[in-house]
């Protein structure tokens, strides 16, 4: 692709604006823009410290400054030094304007898992290509095929064995759906696919012949994984995809005689209590981080058994605390806890503390004389995961809750690095501004009609200007 024959592979008429518009941005990419990505990808890979772990060292200042989580500016620091020692010739190619950024980014991620030598041959190897000619498929392709040559054994990211995992991701729209990710051998993952389709299909054709019997008069009415009664109401059984999710999620979890603590899973959802009530359409939010739809969590509440009010301001949505005496945190306290802040409070982790983690104090509790130290009270509370719980002990994060409790300061190495306002509840302060406007039309018009009626009462001739209230310029409210 070139300027001069752009037009020609687009499609597009020679002097068109739209080709126009293509030449400068070809342009701008090859020159600007790759001039920027380069200073910045060299920049980044000489804060990356190797010895500091995942989410140490630069990693949380980076984060900072990329506005993004933790570890994935760490995992940035780490991919910009793997850019620029290791993939040179490539980088240089870049930098000619040859190689697009995103092309290299895709091949750092490529070679992630490499060792340095083998790095430095994808190196020698992609450079020499004729990169400007490959599709973006192909080149993806060439560049999995050169990987697992190099190192068969690490192959396109390290041994299929030692990568096995389990991770939630979330839906990109807040519709009340996630992602349950497993990663392994692609063996294994095959034979669970197969199990699982195989068990859905018997489950099927179980509920087919269930269905059978129950329309030629049977007394056995019981339809296999009919949990929710829809089987029976519709009198069709359940879609494959319906059993593989029904099965997965409901098949009790085999751990082959270790113990498993009795206590039932918990996930803490938090509803507006308007929105609960059909007066608003407010999100509501599970486990402290999930925004799901008002629909889906109107029917949660139905079922669930035990339900906790937290209290928040009226007007701000501040959570209101609850007091204490004690150095240990109460059960009530921590429940407040969970409900107003379930994920750890060091900016840009995303790790949750509802089940691990500590609840930790914000100015020291001294043990030798409470009355002189940080009380144990839910402003002075927060959750921290356990690796930067024990990087505070530590001394290498420093919290500071500002004098007025809206906000922690936190310090790095004795450095401030950023303040963090304190949570609250979003919707509140929103619904709050609405009564507000309710209410004072409501005075508004309460007036007028107090006028209307003393004219119409008052002597003759007396008369107010105008019968019936101003119109207002405010928007009815949502409910």
């Amino acid at each position: 692709m070139t300027a001069e024959n752009l037009a020609a592979k687009g499609d597009l008429e020679e002097d068109s604006a739209e080709a126009v518009v293509l030449r400068r941005v070809l342009e701008r990419r090859r020159t600007v823009h790759a001039h920027l990505y380069i200073e910045e990808l060299r920049d980044l890979a000489s804060l990356w410290d190797g010895a500091s772990g995942d989410d140490g060292g630069n990693g949380i200042a980076a984060g900072l400054v990329l506005r993004s989580r933790i570890g994935r500016a760490a995992r940035r620091l780490h991919d910009a030094y793997i850019g620029v020692t290791d993939l040179p010739a490539c980088l240089a190619r870049v930098e000619s304007g040859d190689l697009p950024t995103e092309w290299f980014d895709q091949l750092v991620r490529a070679v992630r898992d490499l060792p340095g030598a083998e790095r430095r041959q994808v190196d020698e190897t992609v450079a020499g290509w004729r990169v400007e000619s490959l599709s973006p498929d192909r080149l993806r392709t060439l560049v999995k095929h050169l990987v697992t040559w190099l190192d068969p054994e690490v192959g396109a990211g390290g041994d299929p064995a030692s990568r096995r995992d389990v991770f939630l991701e979330h839906a990109p729209a807040p519709d009340g759906t996630a992602f349950l990710t497993i990663v392994g051998p692609i063996p294994e993952i095959l034979d669970l696919s197969t199990r699982l389709d195989q068990a859905a299909r018997s489950v099927q054709d179980a509920q087919r012949h269930a269905l059978e019997r129950i329309a030629a008069g049977g007394q056995d009415r019981q339809i296999p994984w009919d949990r929710d009664g829809e089987v029976a109401a519709s009198g069709r059984p359940m879609s494959l995809r319906a059993l593989r999710y029904v099965l997965l999620t409901r098949s009790p979890i085999a751990t082959d005689g270790v113990e498993v603590p009795s206590m039932p899973l918990r996930m803490n959802l938090t509803v507006p209590v308007l929105s609960l009530l059909g007066m608003s359409d407010a999100p509501a939010t599970l486990e402290g981080v999930h925004p799901i739809p008002i629909d889906m969590a109107r029917t949660l509440c139905a079922r669930a058994t035990v339900w906790h009010r937290v209290l928040t301001h009226p007007i701000t949505g501040e959570f209101l605390p609850v007091a204490a005496q004690q150095y240990r945190p109460s059960a009530a306290m921590i429940e407040h806890l969970r409900l107003i802040d379930p994920v750890c409070a060091v900016p840009g982790c995303d790790r949750t503390v509802l089940h691990v983690g500590e609840w930790d104090h914000i100015e020291e509790f001294d043990h030798l004389d409470p009355a002189a130290g940080g009380p144990t009270s839910p402003e002075n509370l927060h959750g921290l995961c356990r690796s930067h719980h024990r990087m505070k002990t530590d001394g290498a994060l420093d919290p500071q809750r500002s004098p007025d409790g809206a906000s922690t300061r936190w310090a790095a190495g004795g450095i401030d690095w950023v303040d963090v306002q304190k949570n609250s509840d979003l919707v509140t302060s929103v619904l709050a501004a609405t009564y507000q406007r309710v209410w004072d039309r409501f005075q508004e018009r309460t007036r007028v009609a107090e006028a209307i009626t003393a004219g119409r009462n008052g002597p003759p001739g007396d008369s107010f200007p105008g019968d019936e209230p101003p119109p207002s310029s405010e928007p009815d409210p949502p409910f």
